[in-house]
């Protein structure tokens, strides 16, 4: 008898086995459906929560920017509103980290400025915002200092920061206009980048804006007007299918499995919204909290009624590493100098970075100052020692300010003030060393402000005069060179001592311009003197600027002076000070043919290996080592070793200061080539000069043999 298999007892059981199957795909199917509509439905959060923190980013940097007392000058009394606003807010739109446009919004809607990725452009936030503008300017009026939102641009989607500019001190509340305050606008456009690495942070990949109607998975976005301006989509990772893909047999494993990515994907998620909210409030580079966290901690802690001292510190020699060796040496040394101050300081009080090669810390508790004091004094002691970084060794200072507030005496932002005061005046009372905030201070702050002002004003109105001592030469005294020094005017001041505005002038980096203007001016004037050289006084911060040759290359090329007739004098402690750098400039500049000399020798601390190492065209004796010679043997052996040295390298030398025959003939006899002093002649204009030169026949300049 033949046995039916499918009439046996396999049947019933392959039917179970099968329905079972059955179900269990379509259980399987319904589940995949509902765990992919899931995590949809999350990501939709997850990334409506991005969004958000982005919106709320922007507002805080709004408002840590507005809510400034500097701000509020510049804005409502300084005239050089246009120079603040470019290097505090508009310079930050080049490299675009935070924001690639910013502008200032009067309340009647006009735009006063504006910058866009680095420039200042003519741009109406009125035209480039729409309605979204007056509605965030009713917002902000009502409801809170600053605002953001969403807003559809030319660009292209963009988040936008809205804040009132307005005084952190109520002593200053009466510099606010009656119509109302002025609106500091930051713009950030949602770039495809900065999209997709909003999907990244969340596992969302091909995240990106369009403006179809949504359908699938995609996050409306709505402008403050509440108007949907486009949409975010991206693409789902849809762990339903993949638990799907995995063979029946390990089912229970791909569930454990697509349960264990479910909990990865929120803890992700969690973490990147935790990441976005703290870039707020942390600097991207060292890691420390930045400027808005450590006013918003000292804020608190003086409200408590706590005594609090603030240490802002800046780091001198940072900007010649950063340009020397490039800015990925530049961010390692910010790592390491983050790291170094955060070690000291310890984790009971506070450190921030406060953006570029500037930090700050604060102590608290009765003992502040004493501890502040402490913690600068090692920071100083450590930075003495050279920083290794790969196969450089790089030295770096540090100029620090401190100031200390008593219990309920002011408000956080005058602390700040005052210990930025302190720094500046530690480093121009010559770096590596902690000040602490006196009023004396304060009023020498105001009139360098002062001065820094009326400079401005005389480069636009080219106010500055030059005049010209002559140099002659020691054997037949006819003028071989002129020097050309900077005389200014100023009006209200009358003549101001160049020791007086040149500090100012470096500091403030208006010393380029200075600069520039005299090595134009003199070569102009020199082409009228055939056969002299002119030589023009270079500050070392003129030297520290990269792109010095360049522009001496251009000026020389534009005006047709012959380079070989120029002569830059430069002082010792420019060498001393970064002898790397020097190197390479004034191997720049000799390479265009222009000659060097070295201004007061004699004074400082340069040695034969210093002549040797930047080969000068010409050593310039200090008057003071001129004066000397003449009444001490001591002086006189130096000068001697001096001029020995010098031709011994192929160098001239001059004596400057020359004010008697006694000193004239000494310097003769020890062998100078050149002389200048009252004796001869004091400075005089440029048709002075011409008048005083001898015909192009006569006999041409020494040469040191």
């Amino acid at each position: 008898m033949k046995f039916d298999f499918w009439r046996g007892p396999v049947a019933p059981i392959a039917a179970l086995v099968l329905l079972f199957l059955m179900v269990l795909g379509v259980s399987l199917h319904l589940t995949m459906r509902e765990a992919d509509a899931v995590h949809a439905e999350r990501s939709r959060l997850d990334m409506g929560s991005a969004v958000s923190a982005q919106i709320q980013q922007l507002a805080l940097i709004a408002d840590d920017n507005a809510y400034w007392d500097d701000a509020a000058k510049a804005v409502y009394q300084s005239p050089a509103l246009p120079s603040f606003f470019a290097t505090t807010w508009g310079s930050g739109t080049a490299e675009a980290p935070n924001y690639d446009a910013v502008a200032l919004v009067e309340p009647n809607g006009k735009t006063r400025l504006a910058y866009v990725n680095g420039k200042q452009v003519p741009l109406q936030m009125s035209e480039h915002l729409g309605a979204v503008l007056p509605a965030l300017q009713r917002r902000l009026s009502s409801v809170s200092p600053a605002i953001g939102g969403l807003v559809k641009t030319p660009n292209g989607i963009a988040v936008v920061g809205v804040a009132q500019v307005r005084p952190t001190t109520n002593a200053m509340r009466s510099i606010m206009p009656a119509n109302g305050a002025t609106m500091l606008v930051f713009l950030r456009t949602l770039s495809p980048a900065i999209v997709s690495e909003m999907g990244h942070r969340l596992i969302l990949n091909g995240a990106t804006i369009d403006a179809a109607k949504a359908n699938g998975i995609a996050l409306p976005l709505k402008d403050p007007t509440g108007r949907t301006i486009a949409n975010l989509r991206w693409q789902s990772p849809a762990p339903g299918l993949e638990a799907l893909k995995r063979s029946l047999p390990f089912i229970g494993i791909a569930v454990l499995v697509h349960i264990m990515l479910a909990l990865l994907i929120a803890k992700q998620g969690l973490s990147s919204l935790r990441d976005l909210a703290n870039q707020a409030l942390s600097d991207g580079l060292s890691g420390l909290p930045n400027r808005r966290a450590i006013r918003a901690r000292l804020q608190k802690a003086l409200s408590r009624g706590e005594k609090a001292t603030l240490a802002m510190i800046d780091l001198d020699g940072f900007k010649a590493i950063n340009d020397n060796y490039g800015h990925a040496t530049g961010d390692r040394l910010i790592k390491l100098a983050a790291e170094l101050l955060s070690e000291i300081v310890g984790d009971t009080d506070a450190v921030a970075r406060m953006g570029g090669d500037e930090f700050a810390f604060m102590t608290t508790g009765s003992e502040a100052a004493y501890k502040a004091e402490k913690i600068a004094r090692r920071f100083l002691e450590r930075l003495s020692q050279p920083f290794r970084i790969d196969e450089r060794t790089v030295l770096i200072g540090a100029s620090i300010g401190m100031a200390t507030a008593a219990r309920g005496e002011f408000e956080s932002g005058e602390l700040f003030r005052r210990a930025d005061v302190a720094m500046y005046a530690g480093k121009r009372a010559g770096k590596m060393r902690c000040a602490w905030y006196d009023d004396q201070m304060n009023a020498a702050q105001i009139a360098s402000h002062a001065i820094e002002m009326d400079l401005r004003d005389a480069i636009e109105a080219d106010a500055f005069e030059i005049v010209y001592q002559p140099v002659y030469a020691a054997g037949d005294q006819q003028i071989v060179s002129v020097e050309a020094l900077l005389r200014w005017n100023c009006p209200g001041r009358g003549e101001m001592p160049p020791e007086d505005f040149i500090p100012v002038a470096e500091e403030t980096g208006l010393i380029d311009r200075i600069g520039m203007v005299v090595l134009r001016r003199a070569c102009t004037d020199g082409l009228q003197w055939d056969n002299v050289r002119v030589a023009v006084n270079v500050s070392a911060a003129q030297l520290r600027n990269p792109a010095f040759s360049t522009q001496l290359a251009t000026m020389l090329e534009e005006v047709g002076f012959p380079a070989e007739r120029l002569e830059i004098e430069i002082t010792e402690t420019y060498l001393v000070y970064d002898p790397e750098t020097a190197a390479r400039v004034l191997a720049e500049v000799r390479a265009l043919g222009v000659g060097v000399a070295l201004d007061d020798f004699g004074t400082g601390y340069a040695s034969i290996g210093f002549l040797r190492k930047f080969a000068f065209s010409k050593l310039k004796l200090d008057r003071s080592l001129v004066a000397e010679a003449s009444e001490s043997e001591a002086a006189r052996t130096v000068v001697h070793a001096s001029i020995a040295v010098a031709r011994a390298l192929n160098m001239e030398v001059t004596a400057e200061g020359v004010e008697t025959a006694d000193q004239a003939a000494m310097m003769r006899i020890v062998g100078c080539d050149q002389l200048q002093g009252w004796l001869y002649a004091a400075a005089m204009d440029a048709s002075a000069i011409s008048a005083e030169i001898a015909p192009a026949s006569a006999v041409p300049r020494l040469r040191a043999v």
